[in-house]
C-alpha cells in the first residue's frame, strides 16, 4: 500500500472538487440573473444536458474495464497483454464513435421541442444543440481513456491535473457565454472545442513522457475487443444506472411539474452534491490503490486500506450531511441571492440521502476497482428502475418529496447490497466487519433528530445564528464520530509514515 499515490491522488481529486465548485457556483448564478426568467431556462438546459448524458454509458464501462485490466495485467508483469487489451479498447471505442456520430444525425429529424416541453429555445436550436453534446460525450471517451492510462505506471494523479484542467476551461469558456446571453448552441460548441484542444494536450504530453501508454492499434484485435463488452458492459449498466438517479428524475420532472421545478430540485441537489463530492475525493483516492493491490493479490493490506478508510470517511459523513443541511439556508442566500428557495422538508431528506450515498460510494469503490463489479451493475440498475418507476406515479401527488423518499429508499438498498459483495470480495482470505457501519448508523439517527429543530425553524432566523448554530451542531456531531470509529489510530498511522520519510533516521 503506497501512502505517497493515495495522496497524490487526494490531491488530483481535491483539485476536481474545487474545480467542481467553481462550476456549481458560477453557472447556476449566471443562468439566474444573466437571462429573462433565468430559472426556467437553466431549467430547461438541464433538461437538454440530461436527455444525451445517458451515452456516458459508453465511455465509462469501456473505459473503466480496460483501465482497470490493463492495470492488472502490468502489475503481474503481463506488459504484452496491457498493451493488447488497452489497444483493443481503443478501437473499440473508436468504432463506437464513429456509428454514434452518425447515427445521432438522426436528432435533427425529432421534435425535441414538444418532446421535452421547451419554451425558451427554438427545436432548430435544440436539436443543434443536443447533437453538439452529443460530440462532446463522444470526444470526451477519447480524452479519458488517454488521460486515465496514467494509472497503469502509478501516475494517476498526472491524468486527473489534464481532466480537472479541460473541465476547467470548459466552465469558464461556458460562463463567459453565459454571461453575454448566448444560444444553447453556442454553450454547447464551447465545450466541444475545449475537449479537442485538451485531447492533443494529453496525447502530446504522454508521448513526451511515457510513451508506452499511447495505445497502437497494430496491437488491437477485433477478438478482444468484442469480449470486452460483456465485462465493459456491467460497468456500462452501473454509468446508466447514473444516468436513471442523476438525470432521469429530471426529465421526469420537467414533464410534470415543469422546468421551476427541475430548477429547484438541481439547485438543492447541487448543494448537497459540493459536499458529498468533497467526501467522495477519499474514496476515489484509493481506487488506484486498490486496483494495484487486487492485481499484486495483496489481501492483508487490502483489508487494511479498507479499514483505515472507512474510518475517515464514517467519521466525515456527518458533517458533510447534518452540517450542510443545517448551513442550506445560508448557502442559499449568499450563493444564489435566493433565500426563498430554501425548502426545510426538501433538504431534510436530501441530507438523509446524502448521508447514505456517502457510504455506499466508499464501499463501491472495492468492487469497481477490482472489476468485481457485475452483480453491483445489475442490482443498482434494477433499484433505479424501480425508484423511476414509482416516482413516476408520486411526482404528481407528492411533488418532490415523492420522488425524495422513493430515493432514499433505493439508497438504502443498494448500500445493504454493496456491503454483502463486500464481504464476498474478501471471503476466505480476510473478514470485514459491518459494526462501523451500524455505528454510524445511530450515530446519524442522533445527529438528524438533534438537528431536525433548528432545520425546519431557521428559515427566518438572522444569517449569523443560522451559521452559529450549523457550526456548534457539526462540530459535536464530528467530535463524538472521531472517538466513535477510532480516527486516533489512523492519525497514528499517518504520523509513523511520515516520520520514517521526512526524519533522519538515527
Amino acid at each position: 500500500m503506497s501512502l505517497k499515490r493515495i495522496l497524490q491522488m487526494l490531491a488530483a481529486f481535491f483539485m476536481g472538487q474545487g474545480v467542481t465548485i467553481v462550476s456549481q457556483l458560477l453557472i447556476p448564478p449566471f443562468f439566474l440573473h444573466r437571462y429573462a426568467l433565468g430559472l426556467e431556462v437553466y431549467g430547461e438546459w438541464i433538461a437538454l444536458s440530461a436527455a444525451v448524458t445517458y451515452l456516458n454509458t459508453l465511455n465509462y464501462g469501456i473505459q473503466t474495464y480496460a483501465t482497470n485490466q490493463t492495470t492488472i495485467c502490468y502489475n503481474r508483469g503481463d506488459k504484452e497483454e496491457a498493451q493488447h487489451i488497452q489497444a483493443s479498447a481503443m478501437l473499440l471505442l473508436l468504432s463506437i464513435i464513429g456509428i454514434v456520430s452518425l447515427a445521432g444525425l438522426s436528432i435533427f429529424a425529432m421534435p425535441i421541442g414538444s418532446w421535452l416541453h421547451l419554451h425558451h429555445v427554438s427545436t432548430r436550436d435544440a436539436s443543434l444543440t443536443l447533437y453538439l453534446l452529443l460530440l462532446q460525450i463522444l470526444l470526451n471517451m477519447i480524452l479519458s481513456i488517454t488521460a486515465n492510462s496514467f494509472m497503469v505506471v502509478g501516475k494517476a494523479h498526472r491524468g486527473s491535473y489534464w481532466s480537472q484542467a479541460q473541465r476547467l476551461i470548459s466552465i469558464f469558456a461556458l460562463a463567459a457565454c453565459i454571461w453575454f446571453r448566448a444560444s444553447f448552441p453556442i454553450l454547447a460548441l464551447a465545450q466541444l472545442l475545449s475537449i479537442v484542444l485538451f485531447t492533443v494536450c494529453v496525447v502530446v504530453d504522454i508521448a513526451w513522457h511515457a510513451p508506452m501508454l499511447l495505445p497502437r492499434l497494430r496491437n488491437a484485435s477485433w477478438g478482444t475487443a468484442v469480449r470486452m463488452l460483456k465485462p465493459s458492459g456491467h460497468f456500462g449498466l452501473l454509468s446508466l444506472s447514473s444516468f436513471l438517479v442523476w438525470q432521469g428524475p429530471v426529465l421526469l420532472m420537467q414533464r410534470t411539474l415543469g422546468p421551476a421545478s427541475v430548477a429547484v430540485f438541481s439547485l438543492a441537489r447541487v448543494v448537497f452534491a459540493m459536499g458529498r463530492q468533497a467526501l467522495a475525493v477519499i474514496s476515489f483516492s484509493i481506487g488506484q490503490e486498490i486496483t494495484h493491490l487486487v492485481g499484486q493479490r495483496n489481501w492483508p493490506q487490502l483489508k487494511r486500506l479498507y479499514d483505515l478508510s472507512e474510518r475517515v470517511v464514517l467519521v466525515l459523513i456527518p458533517l458533510f450531511s447534518v452540517g450542510i443541511m443545517l448551513l442550506s439556508p445560508f448557502l442559499f442566500t449568499v450563493w444564489l441571492h435566493k433565500r426563498g428557495l430554501y425548502d426545510p422538508s426538501l433538504c431534510f431528506a436530501m441530507a438523509l440521502i446524502s448521508a447514505v450515498m456517502g457510504i455506499k460510494e466508499h464501499k463501491y469503490q472495492f468492487q469497481s476497482s477490482s472489476n468485481e463489479h457485475e452483480r453491483l451493475s445489475k442490482f443498482t440498475l434494477v433499484t433505479y428502475a424501480l425508484m423511476l418507476v414509482a416516482a413516476a406515479f408520486l411526482l404528481h401527488p407528492f411533488g418532490l418529496m415523492g420522488f425524495l423518499l422513493v430515493w432514499l429508499a433505493a439508497e438504502a438498498a443498494q448500500l445493504v447490497y454493496i456491503l454483502h459483495l463486500n464481504v464476498a470480495l474478501f471471503a476466505g482470505a480476510e473478514q470485514i466487519s459491518m459494526a462501523p457501519v451500524i455505528r454510524l448508523i445511530g450515530l446519524l439517527a442522533v445527529s438528524f433528530g438533534i438537528a431536525a429543530w433548528p432545520a425546519f425553524h431557521s428559515a427566518q432566523w438572522p444569517l449569523n445564528r443560522v451559521v452559529a448554530v450549523a457550526v456548534l451542531v457539526t462540530l459535536a456531531t464530528t467530535i463524538a464520530a472521531y472517538f466513535v470509529f477510532g480516527l486516533h489510530e489512523v492519525r497514528a498511522v499517518l504520523q509513523a509514515r511520515f516520520r520514517r520519510r521526512f526524519l533522519p533516521s538515527t
